[in-house]
């Protein structure tokens, strides 16, 4: 009788395996369909110079896109091609960065202005399958949206054919699942940018283009979900560039305790960027950043002081990694 019972519990073990190996199967190359937006690259200079802005200071780009073999002079400030490569060895598998120079072959030269700026607001790529959520950039306004499609056009072409990604039974599993879908924005992005030292461009900043709360909240790193308070700083993030430390990116709401604009006047903040990177090898890209227009400084901090705080200690902003014995 038990020997009955338990082949039973395999069989079912064995069939639920099975059922459960053929979904997550099914469901790796979905297609899916969303508009295109009616955006259009401009050869305007003004548009040529927002992308460059957007591109190369406010979202670092090629932090992830730049040619892995001048990283280094990247932290320098000096502009490198982004010709992809760059590699994320996370529990899901093996990622690679795209490039995303103009070259037709291995970039995006071959792609439609359409199908670029799909990708970007809707997470869907040119054949129809959902993108990572690396690139939460689907509120960029429509004005950004052309300037940044405008910039990348006018880069050199690159000729980098990039890997595709590798997912481990981990990361089959959650892009069945908790990534199977593509990542659209919530509202409808703005037609027109903010500008000046508003809340309101801060808020587009921070959120939008920025992209603040990827880092400096806590991250589920087999899932790639935000865990923690919205800005409420995160530990045990992880820089690939730099296996030999853990970061922990500060909380930077306005609590008197453990936030950073707790104790930080709006002219101490313009100062802290205009100063750039302090510790060596930080992930956070200062060398953009540095760079950034003061009012957009200003209405970021105007922003962040408008943010619910957080009480929520992380520690020191550097780590050595304790390799286990």
């Amino acid at each position: 009788m038990f020997r009955k019972t338990a082949a039973t519990l395999v069989t079912l073990i064995a069939i639920l395996f099975a059922i459960g190996a053929i979904f997550v199967a099914s469901r790796q190359n979905l297609k899916f369909n969303p508009p295109y937006p009616r955006i259009s690259a401009s050869t305007e200079s003004a548009a040529i110079l927002r992308g460059r802005y957007v591109v190369r200071d406010l979202v670092n780009c090629y932090t992830c896109h730049g040619d892995t073999t001048h990283l280094a002079e990247a932290t320098l400030g000096i502009e490198i091609p982004m010709s992809g490569g760059f590699t994320w060895r996370i529990p899901p598998g093996t990622f690679y960065a795209r490039n995303i120079t103009s070259d037709s072959a291995t970039g995006i030269g071959a792609f439609s202005d359409g199908a670029i700026a799909r990708a970007l607001r809707f997470g869907v790529g040119h054949d129809g399958r959902a993108l990572l959520p690396f690139m939460e950039l689907q509120n960029l306004s429509d004005e950004d949206l052309t300037a940044v499609i405008s910039y990348l056009r006018v880069q050199a072409p690159v000729h980098n054919l990039v890997p595709p990604h590798q997912y481990s039974l981990l990361g089959m599993i959650v892009k069945a699942t908790v990534l199977a879908n593509p990542v659209g924005p919530k509202t409808p992005p703005p037609h027109v940018s903010p500008h000046g030292p508003t809340v309101e461009n801060g808020r587009y900043l921070v959120e939008a283009v920025a992209l603040c709360g990827a880092c400096h909240t806590q991250r589920d790193d087999k899932t790639g979900q935000l865990t923690g308070p919205r800005l409420g700083g995160a530990k045990n993030f992880l820089e690939p560039s730099d296996p030999r430390h853990v970061w922990a990116p500060p909380n930077i709401t306005s609590d008197p305790e453990t936030g950073r604009l707790g104790h930080m006047t709006e002219d101490e903040f313009v100062a802290r960027f205009r100063a750039g990177r302090l510790i060596p090898m930080s992930p956070m890209p200062w060398q953009g950043f540095s760079r950034l227009d003061e009012g957009d400084l200003r209405a970021i901090y105007r922003y962040l002081k408008t943010v619910t705080p957080v009480h929520n200690d992380v520690g020191p902003p550097v780590a050595e990694v304790v390799k286990k014995k």
